[in-house]
């Protein structure tokens, strides 16, 4: 088997309380070739410290600063067609195995960061989780994508191969032929279970009452198990995870639009920003814009260089910049480095939440 090229993410990010808000409790990261968007709740403050709990809990992880993990060979010495056979159902076995075990791997580190939540905010708040990570497995480019709660991780589907246009068209035009937006993650809420067991449709999922309670979420005590999904990746992939504040705002096709005709992550998630605050802002909104490119072509790609990716355009609530909490301990209020408002000091009370209800 040849092995693939050697990939690394191009990413452009952006959060904002929106129109309606007083604070964001939104909380975003982009470090190596992991990003992940966090929507915290459980009332003013708490819900930021939550988001912010779960991000840093990630960057700091170990784990995600691996590029690749080798895959142990499988070792069939016949080289009839009955050997070959048996090697390559062998390879499959033995790539399935390291899959399963990175896979639980991460969900240890989301554990750490759901105890750690439950620890500091005493099951009083709590956060949606939703990530992609673009790693190396036995030679093959795979993403990995996680979710817990209703943030969302979305896919751009071209028809063609080919990367992304340089020349992109006016993003007002009608829908692009052959380009589509698939969600790639599946809402763990009460109208999502409503739709999925045929009790409501989907139109009727966007007006519904209980459309903001969720079913899962990390730090509330409750059940927080992760969802994920492996698919291949290539170059000229592009992957967007948000927050719900966005996707609740704009339509399909309006996102799968922008992100087709937007050349570089930080302009599309800029626009799709300033769209979803155009078309009413209820909520908090983040936005991950990531592509897959060759590593070592960010530049060529229109990479400014900016390690986490962040545009600083608009407040910096809610945003991890890894540059000031990289040795951060959100336990200790005395190490909360530059972040202006960061943990709860031990004399502080958490306001109370109003549970998983949003």
């Amino acid at each position: 088997m040849t092995e693939s090229l050697d990939l690394a993410t191009c990413v452009g990010a952006t959060t904002n309380k929106g129109s309606h808000r007083s604070n964001n409790e939104d909380s975003l990261v982009s470090i190596g070739n992991l990003c992940a968007v966090a929507d915290g709740m459980g009332g003013h403050e708490a819900g930021e410290v939550a988001s912010a709990m779960c991000v840093n809990t990630l960057a700091e992880a170990e784990l995600f600063r691996t590029l690749s993990f080798e895959v142990e060979p499988a070792e069939i010495q016949a080289e009839d067609s009955k050997g070959l056979f048996k090697r390559r159902r062998r390879a499959t076995s033995n790539l399935n195995a390291k899959i399963m075990e990175i896979l639980n791997d991460i969900k240890g580190v989301i554990g750490e960061a759901d105890e750690s939540i439950k620890s500091a905010a005493a099951m009083r708040a709590g956060t949606t989780l939703t990530g992609a990570w673009l790693v190396k497995i036995g030679g093959q480019n795979m993403w990995i994508i996680f979710n817990v709660g209703d943030s969302r991780t979305y896919r751009l589907r071209r028809d063609t191969d080919e990367p992304i246009s340089d020349t992109p068209t006016s993003v007002s035009q009608t829908p692009i032929e052959g380009v589509s937006l698939e969600q790639i993650t599946v809402d763990h809420s009460e109208v999502q279970y409503l739709v999925d067991t045929g009790q409501i449709t989907a139109l009727e999922a966007l007006t519904h009452p209980r459309r903001n309670v969720i079913t899962r979420a990390l730090g509330t005590g409750n059940y927080w198990e992760p969802d994920f999904w492996v698919i291949p990746a290539k170059p000229g992939d592009r992957l967007m995870m948000c927050s719900d504040g966005l996707s609740g705002e704009l339509s399909n096709e309006y996102m799968a639009r922008v992100l087709s005709t937007v050349v570089h992550p930080k302009d599309a998630s800029a626009v799709l920003q300033a769209a979803a605050i155009r078309a009413g802002g209820r909520d908090n909104i983040s936005v991950i814009v990531a592509d897959a490119v060759q590593a070592g072509s960010c530049q060529n790609h229109g990479c400014d260089g900016d390690t986490d990716g962040v545009d600083r355009a608009e407040s910096d609530d809610g945003v991890i910049d890894l540059d000031n909490w990289h040795a951060n301990d959100l336990s200790d209020p005395e190490k909360t480095g530059d972040r202006p408002d960061g943990p709860l000091a031990t004399n502080e009370k958490l306001p109370g939440a109003d549970d998983a209800d949003r």
